[in-house]
């Protein structure tokens, strides 16, 4: 039975195998006309355009002269005359809404070439597509196109970008059509919702490649990139015919770095804890290390933002802290003081003197903050001077202690850490009063030493003595009376009477600086041109004025022998300038009496022996004195 059955199947698969290999017919020759399309089926994007890759075979003897290209209707009949979209020979026969659109990659239809590029593809130009040669047979393959919308975004590239360097972004338009040009434009899009749109410094340039058949569009933007650029977004946007709109979003990223900040306490306590952050606003992130001025090793070495912790500060932490940032080939440095307060300390040297019943304390504080030094049991009757230097105070204190002897000094010096007392010693100063009762002594012991007083007396009186012997010479000139020859023609014998008197009274002007009436008659006699000796008279000048009259230099070798010639002009000179001086001599004679009487008979008598009255052994000093004088007015 089965086998039957196998036998009956095998059988009727032969029989159909047979009956299809008798239905196929039996092979042709190739035709010469054939077209080919790479690809069978293209999508083009609204706006953008759509390239018809072709190739065409045709007969060896035929020459093609004209090409068309026709979009067929919707139910697939293609007519060439009224579906033409290109005419290669007669360009006016294409459809208006094609004229300018489609154009032929390759214009000689030799090469065989038959590519087509539609430009500005619109939604309506979705369908079939055939070409065909004139006077020669159909094509019957036809291509089909799919318009959708646009979807492909323009490129926008990027260079790396550096706070302060000039850079340009590059915005390139999809497609690669000679169709319309796009418009291009650039927008900013900062914090917020704000959009700025830029147009100072774009540019549109056109990249044209025959060989590809492309044309590129594209857009620049030219700026100088700041720190407030980075992490913001910018917009290339392209438009196609007015209507078809695409656009790309780029972040910058901008390469900078801001001035490192230094946030923290900065004053801490003794045994405290010190905090401090550097931080540092940059991209990319920064390298950033703590050090300690007067340190050559680094704290800590960090990583955007810094916190240096010390904890259990001393003394020894007090000063300058440096935060230093590198970045790329950047380096910047930011610092900061740090301030280790502490306790006030009252230092050695702090103390009071009492001196005078004068009490003069001084107290020296240290600390900081710097302290304040208070005087709390001092307040009346005191003079506070307070000095600083670094982080001492030095304050100063005079108080009149007058009969209190129990006094305590104490001093207090706070700041914000705390307050520290000590009470001051006091020292009594009793080397001023040992000095003073050392100089009380030494005058009782100089008035108790007899010697000493004995020379003092005796140097007393003999200084009165003295006095008393001067005052008697020059008196005695004044009571003196010369009895003299009253026939003496010797005119200096008529001056002996009141040379003294005239001597003191020159020696008053002198010392009030005026000129004595020897002085102007020793003058008098320079200006006459008379003799001058080399001393007294050499010195009498017209432009000063003498105080007395040298005697010391007075030239004594002109004190010779004169003539009788001489000697009587010069007695007529003095005569005549001492004339009244005789006439008033003589009155004070006549009212005398004998005694004068007795002085012009002595002269009476000289002219008649013609002989000299006896003159003392005085008269003849004054005579030679006078003489000397006269002789030097010569």
């Amino acid at each position: 039975m089965w086998v039957l059955i196998w036998a009956t199947l095998l059988l009727s698969l032969t029989e159909r195998a047979t009956c299809k290999r008798q239905q196929q017919p039996s092979p042709r020759t190739a035709s010469p006309w054939t077209i080919a399309f790479s690809p069978a089926k293209i999508t083009g994007e609204k706006g953008l355009c759509a390239v018809i890759s072709c190739t065409f075979n045709h007969a060896k003897n035929f020459n093609p002269t004209a090409a068309m290209w026709l979009k067929c209707k919707k139910n697939g009949n293609c007519d060439p005359d009224e579906d033409i979209i290109i005419h290669s020979e007669t360009p006016s026969k294409a459809q208006e809404g094609y004229k300018q659109r489609v154009s032929l990659l390759e214009t000689d239809l030799t090469k065989k070439n038959c590519s087509v590029i539609i430009n500005d593809i619109r939604e309506n130009d979705t369908g079939e597509y055939q070409f065909r040669l004139l006077n020669a047979n159909t094509y019957p393959k036809k291509v089909k196109i799919t318009v959708k919308a646009l979807t492909q975004k323009p490129s926008v590239l990027t260079p790396p970008l550096t706070e302060g360097e000039p850079a340009t972004l590059t915005c390139t338009a999809p497609g690669i059509c000679s169709g319309t040009p796009p418009k291009i434009t650039w927008t900013w899009r900062g914090t917020g919702d704000n959009i700025t749109e830029l147009r100072d410094n774009t540019t549109i340039q056109m990249r044209e490649d025959l060989t590809n058949v492309t044309t590129t569009h594209f857009s620049t933007l030219t700026f100088t990139p700041l720190a407030d650029h980075h992490n913001m977004m910018v917009t290339c946007q392209v438009t196609f015919q007015k209507t078809y709109a695409i656009e790309e979003t780029v972040t910058l990223n901008v390469s900078y770095v801001k001035d490192p900040q230094i946030t923290g306490n900065k004053m801490v306590k003794e045994d405290g804890t010190l905090d401090l952050t550097c931080s540092v606003d940059s991209y990319p992130p920064s390298d950033i290390t703590w050090s300690k001025n007067g340190t050559s090793a680094p704290l800590q070495n960090y990583t955007e933002n810094a916190t240096l912790t010390i904890s259990n500060v001393t003394r020894e932490h007090a000063g300058e802290y440096v935060c230093t940032v590198h970045h790329h080939n950047r380096t910047m440095t930011a610092s900061t003081i740090v301030t280790v307060m502490y306790l006030p300390v009252i230092l050695p040297g702090s103390g009071c003197v009492d001196q005078a019943e004068v009490m003069t304390c001084v107290c020296v504080s240290q600390g900081v903050p710097l302290p304040l030094i208070e005087w709390p049991l001092l307040e009346l009757n005191t003079e506070n001077t307070t000095s600083v230097l670094g982080s001492s105070v030095n304050s100063t204190l005079s108080l009149l202690v007058g009969n209190y002897n129990n006094i305590t000094v104490e001093c207090v010096s706070r700041n914000v850490v705390g307050v520290v007392r000590e009470k001051l010693q006091v020292t009594q100063n009793k080397s001023q009063e040992k000095q003073e009762d050392k100089e009380w002594e030494d005058i009782i012991a100089m008035l108790s030493d007899l010697k000493l007083i004995t020379a003092f007396v005796i140097g007393a009186a003999l200084s009165a003595t003295i006095c008393c012997i001067f005052l008697c010479l020059t008196g005695k000139c004044k009571r003196q009376k010369k009895t003299i020859p009253k026939d003496s023609k010797n005119p200096l014998m008529n001056l002996e009477m009141v040379a003294c008197e005239d001597q003191q009274t020159d020696a008053g002007r002198a010392v009030r600086g005026e000129q004595t009436p020897l002085q102007l008659e020793l003058r008098g006699g320079a200006e006459n041109g008379g003799p001058q000796t080399s001393g007294a008279a050499g010195k009498f000048d017209t432009r000063e004025d003498p105080n007395e009259v040298d005697y010391a230099s007075i030239n004594y070798s002109l004190l010779k022998k004169k003539t009788p010639e001489e000697a009587e002009k010069k007695t007529t000179t003095t005569e005549s300038e001492y004339a009244k001086i005789k006439r008033e001599k003589k009155k004070e004679g006549d009212e005398d009496g004998g005694e004068g009487s007795g002085v012009m008979m002595g002269k009476d008598e000289e002219k008649e022996n013609g002989k000299p009255a006896a003159e003392t052994d005085e008269d003849t000093v004054l005579y030679s004195n006078v003489k000397a004088i006269m002789g030097g007015g010569e």
